[in-house]
């Protein structure tokens, strides 16, 4: 399969115990905004219809800057979910969740995660979008003296762009397809990138009720870390970025500590002006990208889990979101992990 991916990735191969349909939408009008995929629950048996993992390479080139041979892999893993026959969408769930990828990252990188909510009676809105910082003239950061003006161009200049066409985009699923987003719960699951711009969503939206809020690894923003939000959230953190105390440490010049700082005192922030029950994870032995599907996807070599992290813990990141979704007032945390706050 490949020197980096491994062959079979048992979530992806073993046939569901329930029928999973999709619907797929091409976003034309949109900046950013690339397709949306509605998954769901729905009667019958399954005819085998299947999605691939990765249709277009260059989305995920930002993130990982391979050789197009190295990520050819990706293009064979296939997703068990049927092609939605007609335009309706009539939905069997009481719940349903909003996916956000990362920058330069794909929504389907966390597609582990989403079969397991999938199973456990919810629905999924997963939205692709795509940023070309050339186009942008944005410098995508290399080293991490780049990463901080990266970031304040993303808050000031992409963010606010993109949460709008989320809405947008949102108020017209809500009005074709309500038993998706009409009269349910309603939450929000993101990484990296992704986790700022819902928080900034949440926000701001008013024709879409969110519920919860689950931050994976994310780096958040402006206006949301100053004015709060009202849902229930939950924040995962990685444990090689940051330590708690450095909330309250004079600023770093060191850019890498600085960036863990910065990252740090923003989720202290939102927790601080948020109305709601929050609680905050580190995860003990985790990278940024353990919180998706890559500890399953690459190998299990030494290599690969320092740049990705283990499987188990990658497990232990999926339960803690099915947890929260499920039950957000009981949380049981690993003893490998540190609460920092709730």
């Amino acid at each position: 399969m490949g020197v980096l991916f491994s062959k079979d990735v048992d979530s992806f191969n073993t046939p569901p115990a329930i029928r999973i349909v999709n619907k797929r939408i091409a976003l034309t009008d949109y900046r950013y905004l690339v397709r949306a995929d509605l998954t769901f629950q729905a009667l019958g048996e399954s005819h085998g219809t299947e999605y691939p993992y990765l249709e277009n390479q260059r989305f995920l080139k930002q993130l990982l800057p391979l050789p197009s041979f190295l990520l050819l892999p990706l293009n064979r893993y296939r997703l068990p979910y049927e092609t939605a026959e007609s335009g309706a969408v009539h939905s069997l769930a009481q719940k349903t969740v909003i996916y956000l990828h990362g920058s330069g990252s794909v929504a389907e990188d966390n597609s582990i995660l989403h079969r397991l909510l999938l199973q456990n009676g919810y629905d999924l809105i997963r939205i692709s979008y795509y940023i070309d910082y050339n186009n942008e003239n944005i410098q995508n950061p290399k080293n991490a003296d780049e990463m901080m003006p990266f970031l304040a161009e993303i808050e000031s200049r992409i963010a606010p762009v993109l949460v709008d066409e989320l809405k947008s985009l949102l108020t017209t699923i809500k009005s074709y397809y309500p038993d998706l987003l009409g009269n349910k719960e309603v939450d929000i699951v993101a990484h990296s990138l992704g986790g700022g711009i819902a928080a900034n969503l949440i926000s701001s939206a008013t024709s879409i009720s969110f519920d919860k809020f689950i931050n994976l690894d994310g780096t958040l923003m402006n206006p949301a870390i100053q004015e709060g939000i009202v849902v229930k959230q939950l924040h995962l953190s990685q444990d090689r970025l940051f330590r708690k105390e450095w909330i309250k440490a004079e600023d770093f010049t060191d850019p890498l500590r600085a960036i863990g700082q910065d990252y740090c005192r923003k989720i202290n922030m939102l927790i601080r002006h948020s109305t709601n029950t929050s609680m905050w994870i580190q995860i003990n032995d985790a990278s940024h990208f353990t919180f998706t599907d890559f500890p399953n996807l690459l190998k299990p070599y030494g290599m690969f889990k320092r740049f990705a992290g283990d499987r188990q813990t990658a497990e232990r990141i999926r339960r803690y979101v099915l947890n929260f979704l499920m039950d957000a007032n009981d949380i049981a945390v690993d003893h490998q992990d540190v609460i920092l706050t709730m």
